[in-house]
């Protein structure tokens, strides 16, 4: 958002909390749970022109999973962020580097991960694979 709009990151910061803990509808989230980057954009592209800045409502994880969202999504403002609300959030899948790297010019960021499956470990903790990477 700050490459395209061509201001200062810290201009741009979204609040993780309201992001995660304060989905409008939805339960309660814990950091036990984790989310996938498909909910978490889905949430971006859904609510990312109100959600206020980290400053207005600050990252404050909920480690015992005993706040109510009432505590979690309680900010110091409410105003949503100035640059998100001027634009609009989308994403797309880009499957090769060179499409990547022609969105980071023409865009700014990416966003990318990988999925650990439940045999990574059990696979890695046979020395004979240990150096397989």
């Amino acid at each position: 958002m700050a490459a395209a709009l061509q201001v200062d990151v810290q201009q741009c910061s979204i609040s993780v909390q309201a992001l995660f803990f304060c989905v409008p509808g939805r339960p309660t989230r814990s950091c036990e749970a984790g989310w996938n980057l498909a909910d978490a954009l889905q949430q971006l592209q859904q609510r990312g022109q109100s959600l206020p800045t980290t400053s207005c409502l600050p990252y404050k994880p909920d480690v015992m999973g005993d706040l109510s969202s009432d505590v979690l999504c309680r900010g110091r403002c409410n105003t949503p962020n100035q640059h998100a609300s001027s634009g609009t959030f989308s994403s797309q899948e880009i499957t090769s580097v060179w499409r990547a790297q022609r969105h980071i010019r023409q865009h700014g960021a990416v966003v990318s991960r990988f999925d650990v499956y439940s045999d990574f470990n059990s696979f890695f903790s046979d020395k004979r694979n240990a150096q397989a990477l």
